[in-house]
């Protein structure tokens, strides 16, 4: 229902302005990570940016060593992704997190899914666990984002998006969209 929306939503706003910007270690966290998002944090380069994207998330991708037999599971559910295939991609990444709770990208891209379909409330419960597994999960906080957007509550895309600003300050593809996102919220205001 709507009102279970809107308190989910509520709760995860809580839980992302809370959360801490050091990193949990969850299985899926790597050493290399944190100097990733060091250079993250200090580029201002937009084409560096998403060099640096890249590369963390190659790591994210890959399954902790003890859940290696996963990988096949959690592949399948990207290509189904890819090739528009949601449900086959939920059930694919349910069976991950299932086996793995603490990979966080497996979280992730569940929600990634879920969104794809239309269930919010689903894809805000992946991200809400995505962000408590990795609470500098630019994706996750860019889904968010997309989510309040998508269910015209601008005020709280725009503090995903600032919490993204936090991991990229000098990135002015985030800025613009906060400032469309500012536009957008006083144009509902009107």
């Amino acid at each position: 229902s709507e009102v279970t929306m809107r308190v989910m939503i509520h709760t995860l706003v809580l839980l992302v302005l809370t959360v801490s910007w050091s990193p949990v270690r969850g299985d899926q966290i790597k050493p290399e990570l944190d100097d990733l998002f060091n250079a993250l944090q200090q580029s201002d380069d937009l084409v560096e940016m998403t060099e640096l994207q890249n590369q963390i998330w190659f790591h994210w991708y890959e399954l902790p060593e003890q859940s290696a037999k996963l990988q096949p599971i959690f592949d399948q559910g990207m290509q189904a992704l890819h090739f528009g295939q949601p449900q086959v991609a939920i059930t694919q990444f349910s069976r991950t997190i299932e086996a793995a709770p603490t990979f966080a990208e497996g979280w992730n891209r569940r929600a990634t899914a879920f969104f794809i379909v239309g269930d919010y409330q689903a894809s805000l419960t992946d991200i809400q666990q995505t962000l408590i597994l990795e609470p500098r999960h630019f994706g996750a906080l860019g889904g968010l984002s997309m989510i309040f957007e998508n269910t015209q509550q601008s005020d709280q895309a725009i503090q995903a998006e600032q919490l993204l600003l936090k991991l990229m300050p000098q990135n002015a593809l985030i800025k613009e969209r906060i400032e469309q996102l500012k536009a957008k919220s006083r144009e509902a205001g009107i």
